[in-house]
């Protein structure tokens, strides 16, 4: 899930970081280095006070009575309400949280934990917009993140007090243009579309739930536009009810694999031996993804590669036939799993903070021109 850790920052010392403080509190358990899950975490005030004519009430349900899941000291919640400070975990499961919260029941200033859903727009606005991303940590690796080519922020020093908390292997990463103004993603009508999608695989992974938060948030870090299609395809199966919607799912889910064909593998005009490269011909392209990996094991390429076909046809076959609205879910469930086994393929690879950007940077970067063209200069 995504999970919010809350803290009240009027439990520390006004003269320090009480982010170093909660920092060193919740990664000294030792808890998310040993869990070894891949996850991203946004840090921040929630809250930092009561504007005038704001609800209290109204605004504390908002911030913390919308949750799925909830592991809070309510008492600790309503004394520290509304200094909140919050460390929030993309990926994070359930069973991770509540070991953490009852880790961290003797420290102070900890007030408990909550599930967030950015589809709902006072947690989209409290715990996204506000909260800018910090970290990635799979394991004992840890990235700090940057913006935009933006190093002159980046400060050594932190990642040094991570490897004294256990962190062996420590970088920058930059997250591209991501959560800027760039994008159009940042909208609870963004987010109910990725809610269906993962509502949609919850059911049909093998880790269920915790398999669905992670290859969706694989699939934002590669691009977040794949969930134009992706949820398309997730609403109009929860309603379809006839045969022309079905073929409309279907239709959501071979433009779902022809934009992930053109974000792993960008169409090209150069074939490979016989086989063609161009824009429509996106079975070929995934195909090239998988071999460019698995040069040294033709075995694997094989299996991943026939799975690439029959996925393709399972879509393609909701196009053209009476499909049972069953086997139609389970032609999505199997595109995404055959997406999991392709970022499997090289993890580093799939991360492209800019490739959702491109038409929005073109843009800015032409106005920016025309700004400082001969016709706006003086002197």
């Amino acid at each position: 899930m995504i999970i919010a850790m809350l803290f009240n920052w009027r439990a520390y010392s006004e003269s320090g970081n009480y982010w170093h403080e909660i920092r060193d509190a919740v990664f000294s358990t030792g808890i998310i280095q040993r869990s070894g899950r891949h996850m991203k975490l946004s840090i921040g005030d929630v809250l930092v006070g009561l504007e005038r004519g704001q609800n209290p009430e109204a605004l504390f349900k908002a911030a913390f009575a919308n949750s799925e899941w909830s592991y809070v000291y309510e008492k600790r919640l309503l004394d520290g309400f509304p200094t909140v400070f919050g460390m929030v975990f993309e990926n994070m499961p359930t069973a991770l949280a509540e070991e953490l919260s009852e880790a961290l029941f003797e420290h102070a200033g900890f007030m408990g934990a909550i599930s967030i859903h950015l589809e709902f727009p006072p947690h989209l606005a409290l715990y996204r917009l506000s909260l800018p991303p910090h970290y990635r940590l799979e394991g004992m690796k840890l990235r700090c993140f940057y913006s935009m080519g933006n190093q002159d922020g980046c400060d050594p020093s932190g990642l040094e007090d991570m490897q004294r908390l256990g962190y062996g292997d420590t970088a920058f990463e930059d997250t591209g243009a991501g959560r800027t103004i760039l994008g159009d993603f940042e909208t609870p009508r963004h987010f109910e579309r990725v809610a269906a999608f993962r509502n949609l695989l919850t059911h049909r992974l093998p880790g269920g739930e915790d398999d669905s938060y992670q290859l969706t948030m694989m699939l934002e870090d590669l691009s977040p536009k794949l969930f134009n299609a992706l949820g398309a395809a997730a609403e109009r199966l929860a309603s379809a009810e006839n045969e022309e919607e079905l073929a409309q799912v279907a239709i959501s889910g071979r433009r779902y694999l022809e934009q992930l064909a053109d974000a792993l593998f960008p169409p090209t005009d150069a074939p490979r031996g016989k086989r063609i490269l161009n824009k429509q011909a996106y079975r070929n392209r995934l195909w090239a993804f998988a071999e460019d990996h698995l040069q040294d094991d033709p075995k694997r390429l094989y299996t991943i590669g026939k799975e690439v076909d029959r996925v393709v046809e399972e879509l393609n076959a909701g196009l053209h036939a009476d499909q049972p609205k069953d086997r139609v879910a389970r032609s999505i469930a199997d595109a995404a799993l055959l997406t999991a086994t392709l970022f499997a393929l090289s993890p580093n690879a799939i991360r492209n903070g800019y490739l959702a950007y491109m038409d929005s940077l073109r843009t800015f970067v032409g106005e920016l021109a025309a700004q400082g063209g001969p016709a706006n200069q003086s002197g």
